[in-house]
């Protein structure tokens, strides 16, 4: 074969569909976070596993495929053909049913659980006592009522509110001033954009309110803190999820990986009047400066 030719087929050899009767993996984009979380997906299931890379085109998925493994929203979103399970990662602000699926369809969550998130933060600022908590994409307002629990078991008061439009948001931010101590953004696409970011922060460090978010770009924007998880741990906890499933195993829909990841910001910390101590620092994963 020449070398052109096997150029040429590379990346057909290298998003070859899965054999029938194996798992397949699909991937919204074969670069990246992406990658990365599916890379540590094979490392705790065991083997390699094909998959299909959908910046290429629609994936091929052969008959008795025996379960799909999305990562991303585009990945998670697709119409896989009944009855396989879906196990999903990396989709913010998304839950979907695929079919007859009997409730089969398993999304990995981007946070830990709310009692996590929470206790981290109260650590972080020891003070913490009143937390508002934005949102947007339709999906998180089930959460709500358990975020409120949880804050309850913390001595917090969480409030959740929603955003109805971005236009809203200095207003509403005006009145988080004298009535909360703290911000919180969950990793909803539809709130979550640089514009929006960057009126968190403003009014964050004019104001020395902190703001917290859920992820390591959150706070490389602004954020005093994001408390998280790690692309690999999401690949990691859809191995598991993966092998309980194949095992007979019924799952719920929604599985919160175990572990966090603490990223911190030095500038907006000291901006907020917010000292990280050391037994914070220890636990952090990443410190912008």
């Amino acid at each position: 074969m020449s070398s052109k030719l096997l150029l040429a087929l590379l990346p057909l050899l290298l998003t070859a569909p899965a054999a029938a009767g194996e798992p397949l993996a699909v991937l919204s984009a074969g670069t990246g976070a992406y990658m990365e979380s599916f890379s540590a997906f094979q490392a705790a299931y065991g083997r390699e596993i094909p998959y299909f890379d959908m910046a290429g085109g629609k994936p091929a998925i052969p008959a008795g495929t025996s379960l799909i493994v999305a990562f991303g929203g585009k990945a998670a979103n697709y119409a896989y053909p009944s009855g396989i399970p879906v196990i999903y990662c990396m989709a913010p602000g998304l839950f979907v049913k695929n079919g007859a699926q009997e409730g089969r369809s398993v999304k990995i969550s981007l946070i830990p659980e709310f009692e996590k998130i929470l206790s981290q933060l109260k650590e972080i600022q020891p003070g913490l006592k009143r937390l508002r908590a934005l949102w947007m994409s339709p999906s998180f307002a089930k959460f709500a009522e358990p975020f409120r629990e949880a804050g309850s078991a913390l001595g917090m008061e969480v409030s959740v509110v929603k955003v109805s439009d971005p236009e809203d948001l200095p207003a509403l931010l005006r009145q988080v001033s004298g009535s909360a101590d703290a911000i919180w953004l969950p990793p909803d696409p539809l709130l979550i954009s640089p514009e929006n970011l960057m009126m968190f922060r403003d009014f964050s460090w004019s104001n020395g309110i902190p703001f917290y978010g859920s992820t390591k770009g959150m706070t490389r924007e602004g954020a005093a803190a994001s408390v998280g998880v790690s692309f690999s741990d999401m690949g990691d906890t859809a191995a598991e999820a993966a092998r309980r499933l194949q095992a007979g195993e019924t799952l719920p829909e929604l599985i919160f990986p175990g572990r966090i990841e603490l990223t911190l910001n030095a500038s907006a910390a000291r901006k907020c009047g917010l000292k990280f101590q050391p037994e914070v620092l220890k636990k952090a994963s990443y410190l912008f400066p």
